[in-house]
Formats: C-alpha cells, sequence, structure tokens
C-alpha cells in the first residue's frame, strides 16, 4: 500500500487567485442576501431554501442569525433563483420571492 499525501489550499490563495475567474464568464462569484421579519420584527427562527428555477431543486439551506439576516455565498451571477422562507413554528405560511439574481 502506498502513502498518499494532498496538499491544501489557503482560502485566500483561492479568493485571490485566478481559480473563481477561469470560467468564461466575467464575474462568476456572487452572493444573495436578505432579512426575515416576522410583524415587523426581525425573525430567526425558520428556514430559507434557495431554489434554482431551471430545474426546481433546491440549492442550498440557510438559517437566519440573531437579526434575522441571511446570505448565501459563492454563487455564479448568471443562476436564475427563488428563495423561499419556511416558519419553523408553522403560524404562518411559506414566503417567496422570485427572480433573485446573485449579485
Amino acid at each position: 500500500m502506498r502513502v498518499a499525501s494532498r496538499k491544501s489550499r489557503s482560502y485566500a490563495m483561492w479568493i485571490s487567485g485566478d481559480y473563481y475567474l477561469n470560467f468564461g464568464i466575467k464575474k462568476t462569484v456572487a452572493e444573495i442576501k436578505g432579512s426575515i421579519k416576522k410583524l415587523g420584527n426581525a425573525y430567526q427562527n425558520a428556514n430559507i431554501v434557495l431554489y434554482s428555477k431551471a430545474n426546481l431543486q433546491p440549492i442550498a439551506v440557510r438559517k437566519p442569525d440573531e437579526n434575522g439576516n441571511y446570505q448565501f455565498l459563492g454563487l455564479n451571477t448568471d443562476l436564475k433563483t427563488f428563495v423561499v422562507a419556511f416558519d419553523k413554528n408553522q403560524q404562518f405560511n411559506a414566503v417567496i420571492q422570485d427572480n433573485v439574481v446573485p449579485k
């Protein structure tokens, strides 16, 4: 049996290097961020799901922080999405934001 060696790359190298920029698209790293409120107050007891409009598959799930803020990082700017917020307590219906484009 042969011992395999692996080298890890630092996060800063991935960001500062050309790794994200060699996909033929000017800007491939983008984000979607927002906040969720319940009756005007920050709300953290929800699940935020990012869906692809192309195939209706979930891309990522986030929980809001204590201020009700959420974000999805590392997205492609050509991605067409919609965001759905589900109340964990099931007191309110899900909220949908359509045509969300990462910037």
